[in-house]
């Protein structure tokens, strides 16, 4: 951690920012008289809620902000005022003096320029004089700086071509192109699994370490808080609430919005240390089987994957080329939760779309409520997928802009259903109900509602038709922890009292750790443990599911050093996985 004497590289004082407009309310200020400091070598965390004004903040000090933003107080880059400031200097220092990590690097990228291409523009704005071989040198070492070894191949490639991690390392990049001061992350590892987060927060790390870089990390995610921020500051409601150093904050918040903050993060338990071949330690609580599933558990399969693959190629999902799915074998009982867990592209989300027809088998089969998809007639492939409920990662996506909120959750019943019009509307009443909405929500639109709404509805629409099994695919990885608590109690009250199989798929192992009955553990599409979630989440047998949980950050700065150091060591061992 750096020296709290460090000299102060941006200040934000007193800023007030508001948005004038013909609405009664859109006088009144979004941020309200905010302060806080940046210095060098120091990250600072921006906290809270979505809607609490942490990106409208960081927007500001770039001059970003729409043009009947209203912006008082001060922001200072050194002596410089920025609030003010002539348009071309701003310039300048965009991507200059300060750089900018954007969320989701694929929106960042352009689709149609190749990396090197918008890298370089960037270094040539801010380095003036550079010839062509010397912007192609200083790009090869720019990512290398970045951890990218096959420099020249990503420089040709277009942002479609990389991974995520990949994709975020050229985003950094080129955020450090102009040698900037200060670095704005704005939730700079939101969409990534975790060992490719755990990379992009070593790299954040090393950079500051490097080049005394002054970070402002924006995030809801209060792991990477604990694993990289030095000193914290909480917002609510666009206002300061609490400011802190990390361990003050995470060990005696003064706040009671701060300590429900904290409260609402999904927990993992210290690191297990088992290896492979010894002995395991059943937990009690949750190896245990829960009281209120004892009855359906023992019952019948709600579906049954039987040495299932999927295969891909260039053209399309095919019976030849690369397999994306390799011998899948699963069965999740009515009543009981199976959590998917592993790195993007292991093969998750890939069995969900396969156990909802939405890709071919190249071989093996898949039995949904007694249904063989392989074998089943088109009649009973209807009656099969009518039982299969679907919530997606990112609900804005997923529902149809153009549909009331009462249309899109009607649209299975419409399909499947011989209800009437009057019923529909009453089953669909009853389903926001369930989900814990309003009855006015029915005639509004996605655009209309939070992210935690829109996921609420997504949730609704899935159940509409009592399905045998849900499948949710990363459902709480775009919510802030609050809104993600809310619905993943939700979820389980749902399941326990419509009794449906639930296949979860996520990258979040403290998620998965609070919600599901048993895990399966996948990496380069086999599954290389399973069992039951407290065995396999707390003690470990297989080399990548140890370093899987290694990587995943939690909520205590202490606990967090020894698992990122658990990690390092794990990430230089080869991975010896069996298959289970």
């Amino acid at each position: 951690m750096s020296d709290r004497s460090a000299p102060v590289v941006l200040s934000v004082d007193g800023v007030s920012i508001s948005f004038p407009g013909g609405a009664p309310e859109a006088g009144r200020p979004v941020v309200d008289r905010v302060s806080f400091e940046l210095r060098r070598g120091r990250v600072l965390a921006l906290v809270g809620e979505s809607g609490s004004g942490k990106s409208v903040t960081a927007m500001s000090t770039l001059g970003l902000l729409p043009r009947n933003a209203r912006v008082t107080g001060s922001i200072r880059l050194g002596n410089e005022e920025l609030i003010g400031a002539d348009p071309a200097r701003l310039r300048e220092i965009r991507g200059g003096r300060i750089g900018t990590i954007f969320q989701e690097p694929m929106s960042a990228f352009n689709p149609v320029l190749s990396i090197g291409a918008q890298i370089g523009e960037a270094l040539r704005a801010h380095s003036k004089g550079l010839g062509r071989a010397s912007v192609h040198a200083a790009l090869v070492d720019l990512l290398a700086s970045v951890g990218i070894d096959d420099a020249r191949r990503v420089l040709r490639a277009f942002p479609h071509e990389l991974s995520g991690g990949q994709l975020q390392r050229a985003m950094i990049a080129m955020a450090i192109s102009g040698d900037p001061a200060v670095l704005i992350a704005d939730e700079p590892t939101t969409a990534l699994d975790v060992t490719v987060q755990a990379g992009i927060l070593d790299l954040i790390r090393q950079l500051r370490d490097r080049s005394g870089l002054a970070v402002l990390l924006i995030t809801h995610d209060m792991g990477v808080v604990a694993d990289l921020a030095d000193d914290v500051v909480v917002m609510r409601a666009g206002a300061v609430v609490e400011r802190a150093d990390v361990g003050t904050l995470f060990s005696r918040p003064t706040e009671e919005y701060t300590a429900a903050l904290l409260a609402a993060v999904p927990r993992l338990d210290s690191l297990g240390t088992a290896g492979p071949g010894s002995d395991r330690v059943v937990i009690e609580d949750r190896a245990a089987e829960p009281p209120a599933l004892a009855t359906a558990a023992s019952g019948h399969a709600a579906v049954t994957l039987t040495n299932v693959d999927v295969v891909y190629d260039r053209r399309g999902w095919r019976r030849t080329g690369t397999k994306a799915v390799d011998g899948v074998s699963l069965e999740i009982q009515a009543g009981r939760i199976l959590g998917l867990v592993g790195e993007s592209g292991s093969g998750k989300s890939t069995v969900g779309r396969a156990i909802a027809g939405l890709v071919p088998l190249a071989a093996g089969s898949i039995d949904v409520a007694g249904i063989d998809l392989g074998a089943a007639s088109a009649r009973a492939l209807r009656t099969a997928r009518a039982r299969i409920g679907y919530v997606f990662q990112d609900p804005a996506s997923s529902l149809n802009p153009r549909f009331t909120i009462e249309q899109s959750i009607g649209e299975p019943l419409r399909l499947h259903s011989s209800l009437d019009r009057a019923g529909q509307r009453t089953r669909v009443a009853d389903l926001l109900d369930a989900v814990q909405l309003p009855a006015d929500t029915a005639g509004r639109y996605q655009h209309e509602l939070s992210g935690g709404q829109r996921q609420r509805v997504a949730i609704a629409r899935a159940i509409a038709l009592g399905p045998a099994l849900l499948i949710a695919d990363e459902p709480t990885s775009a919510l802030d922890v609050s809104v993600q608590a809310l619905v993943l109690d939700l979820l389980r009250e749902l399941q326990g009292r419509l009794g449906f199989a639930c296949l979860f798929i996520s990258h979040d192992l403290a998620v998965v750790h609070e919600l599901v009955d048993e895990v399966a553990v996948m990496h380069r599409g086999r599954i290389v443990e399973s069992g039951a979630a407290a065995l396999v989440l707390r003690s470990p047998a297989d080399d990548y599911t140890r370093r899987l949980l290694a990587a995943a950050p939690v909520a205590d700065p202490v606990d967090q050093r020894a698992r990122r150091e658990a990690w390092r060591a794990l990430s230089l061992a080869p991975i010896t996985s069996g298959v289970s």
